[in-house]
């Protein structure tokens, strides 16, 4: 026992020592550059995010960590598209019994890469609650309340439907321009506002569809997650992963008088630059921790959680062996507006799993305080922890300040961070991922009606 007693106690210090290395001012100095005017507000796809990028694979690189990509390569490139719809070129048609139902194209929106040409085609309609009939290949209809979240398209998109239908009682607004995965391979969707529709799919009976819409204007953007791995000390364990993630995109430039680059330098340069600055202290370590590590950046989280839904449709390493993802978002202010945040930080959905519990423990070794938000669960949804969750994978997103002034706004500057605090919290932070890299038991989601989508991924 005393043999057990020393061996931890010397671990404890000579990791003590690799986190040491994390510091402020090299903090400030990763912050400062990719929330630099330089990069423009990193908007996806720009020239600014590209910038971002390359600065992110030298990091890694200088760390020594195993490239994500071919060739050496700390990059996943993604080949996405800029899609403009021809929105005057839509058409739908629904008929069920003798009703026949025409909506104007002001009442209808279509994401589709490619022309749609569907006449008379039968409609499979879908349950409010329940299991799914089998849609492969079939034309769904249901209610966009119902299946029109990232969880239920996800869950849709997983059946390979050939088109998928979604109804509302009233048109939601509709994007003149948006990106999309160029090779997803995903059913294009149309989305109906409209009552009469919607009432009529509640009960239709032999529902038939025509739709006639235009091939949208198409110009192509890659993008590229940024990402490199260490590999885990133990034979039996290094085949699993731990993922630390954060996005590293915002929201560009907008248009008007004055300053109007929005640098994003808590949302998320600040994440960001505390994925590479762990990742380089922990590549230090004397022992690697027993499981792998992946340090990845990701693209489009401003854009719908683009870089993490591409991410788990094409892992780079399996899902079955992810036992955790923990993403960082907003690390370095303290000003959030329920009260001052030293020393602390909060997780999303802190009821849906116990890994929050165990990155507490280790985080306490370091002095940082894991804070529990009263409606914490309410943000789960709002990262990009969100599509690695409804691929199954035990995962949430680590938060200093949650709400705070010049969120989204253009005065997101690099001075106003505090990077000492920001320093000691991301030691909090590697502290808690060695714990749950080296746990020889992983993560578990608890059993709750909420976490039913994570649990039951086919």
């Amino acid at each position: 026992m005393k043999l057990i007693a020393a061996s931890l106690a010397l671990a404890s210090v000579l990791g003590a020592q690799g986190l040491g290395l994390i510091s402020a001012e090299s903090l400030k100095a990763k912050v400062s550059y990719l929330a630099s005017d330089e990069l423009e507000g990193r908007n996806t796809p720009s020239a600014g995010l590209d910038k971002a990028a390359e600065y992110l694979g030298e990091q890694f690189r200088k760390a020594g960590l195993e490239p994500i990509g071919p060739g050496g390569s700390f990059f996943q490139e993604a080949h996405f598209a800029q899609i403009t719809p021809n929105p005057e070129k839509l058409s739908v048609r629904l008929v069920t019994g003798e009703k026949a139902l025409e909506l104007a194209p002001d009442t209808a929106s279509v994401r589709s890469l490619t022309a749609l040409d569907l006449t008379d085609v039968a409609v499979t309609a879908l349950p409010e609650k329940g299991e799914l009939p089998e849609v492969r290949g079939k034309v769904v209809i249901g209610a966009a309340n119902v299946y029109g979240t990232e969880a239920g398209l996800t869950r849709l998109q997983g059946r390979q439907p050939k088109l998928i239908l979604l109804v509302a009682k009233r048109k939601g607004r509709s994007l003149s321009t948006y990106l999309d995965d160029a090779e997803s391979g995903q059913a294009p969707v149309l989305r109906i506002g409209n009552e009469d529709a919607f009432n009529t799919i509640t009960s239709a009976q032999n529902l038939k569809l025509s739709l006639h819409s235009e091939a949208p204007k198409i110009e192509p953007a890659t993008v590229r997650n940024v990402g490199g791995i260490l590999q885990g000390s133990d034979p039996a364990l290094r085949d699993q992963f731990v993922i630390l993630t954060a996005h590293y995109d915002h929201v560009g430039r907008r248009p008007g008088s004055g300053d109007q680059i929005f640098n994003g330098a808590n949302d998320n340069a600040s994440g960001t630059a505390s994925v590479v600055e762990i990742a380089q202290a922990m590549a230090k370590l004397p022992a690697h921790p027993k499981r792998s590590i992946l340090f990845l950046t990701l693209f489009g989280e401003e854009k719908g959680l683009l870089g993490a839904f591409y991410y788990t449709r094409h892992p780079l390493v399996p899902l079955a062996k992810t036992v955790a993802e923990v993403n960082l978002e907003q690390m370095g202010r303290t000003d959030d507006k329920e009260g001052a945040r030293i020393k602390e930080f909060s997780f999303t959905g802190p009821s849906y799993s116990d890994l929050p519990e165990r990155m507490a423990e280790g985080a306490k070794a370091e002095g940082v305080n894991v804070y529990k938000k009263a409606d914490a669960d309410a943000f789960f949804a709002r990262s990009d922890n969100y599509a690695f969750a409804l691929a199954g994978v035990v995962s949430h997103t680590a938060v200093v300040a949650y709400e705070y002034d010049g969120y989204h706004a253009p005065d997101d500057e690099w001075q106003k961070l505090d990077y000492e605090n920001m320093a000691s919290v991301d030691r909090g932070v590697a502290a808690g991922i060695l714990k749950v890299a080296n746990d020889a038991v992983a993560p578990k989601w608890s059993i709750t009606t909420a976490t039913e989508p994570y649990r039951t991924v086919h």
